[in-house]
């Protein structure tokens, strides 16, 4: 296998067993967050878009609300099945955002939400954004925060190490933090062939659930959290999670976790010449 090929089973795996909840859980957190990724993109009426690691839809379904012609794509079928349920009137099917099935310049835009840390080669994806791209076209893509402060990492972290391991033998991925700070996030675009347009800091808080449901949280919304908990030793597993849990109590807030969701929004656009 090439590197990170492991990786990528690992995560498409994942994915294919949680897209129902994964779309209840993340439809009020990454799913409140679209309308102000997608005006990153505007104007979207009567372009046509591409969006990359689509899952449940909700990024598809801003766009198409304001009147773009939209094509949600996803590697994990499971994901597709959700969104098509979810939004039976817009399109979706399985790609491999690393291997587009795509013409060159076929579309106008390209949006990709919190999808970049989940592929094996993101190089490889911006690259295949790059190529079916119209020259001119524009491509806006989020990333959460570096894990140092990112608290729903930086959390998990904590917990582990207190009361277990870190070091579970799961495959290494690329480095988490890449497109999250300004400097990697232009080399790798401008790499890749695009001119870098925007790169914006987001602080903001968002509701998850009460602190006595992060487990669950943490299973149905990260396949490599969930794969660091279940690696756990059975006689520290349960030291681990309650652990975890002591520390988003004190994020809770009328029996709900409000808790800080710092994210980066990155675009960029392919030349005219490109």
């Amino acid at each position: 296998m090439s590197e990170f090929q492991e990786f990528k089973a690992f995560e498409k795996a994942g994915w294919e067993e949680r897209a129902t909840g994964y779309a209840t859980l993340m439809e009020s957190v990454t799913g409140s967050l679209m309308s102000s990724f997608v005006d990153y993109l505007e104007p979207v009426a009567g372009l046509r878009t591409l969006e990359l690691a689509s899952g449940p839809g909700f990024g598809a379904a801003e766009i198409a609300k304001r009147g773009g012609e939209v094509l949600g794509t996803d590697f994990a079928e499971a994901m597709v099945a959700e969104a098509s349920l979810l939004y039976p009137n817009l399109a979706f099917q399985q790609e491999d955002a690393e291997n587009l099935s795509f013409d060159d310049d076929t579309f106008d835009l390209a949006l990709c939400s919190f999808g970049m840390l989940h592929f094996a080669h993101p190089e490889q994806a911006l690259s295949e954004v790059f190529r079916v791209l119209k020259p001119g076209g524009k491509f806006t893509f989020t990333v959460w925060a570096p894990p140092e402060d990112y608290p729903i990492f930086g959390l998990l972290a904590e917990a582990v190490t207190e009361c277990g391991s870190l070091d579970v033998g799961l495959p290494p991925g690329p480095p988490a933090e890449a497109f999250s700070i300004i400097d990697g996030a232009r080399n790798a675009v401008e790499a890749a062939g695009f001119d870098f347009e925007s790169f914006v800091e987001v602080d903001t808080k968002l509701s998850l659930c009460p602190a006595s449901d992060i487990i669950n949280f943490y299973s149905e919304v990260s396949v490599r959290a969930q794969g660091i908990l279940e690696a756990q030793p059975a006689d520290k597993r349960k030291a681990v999670e309650e652990a975890l849990v002591r520390r988003y109590e004190q994020f809770e807030v009328d029996g709900v976790v409000l808790l800080p969701m710092p994210h980066r929004i990155v675009t960029a656009i392919k030349p005219q010449d490109g």
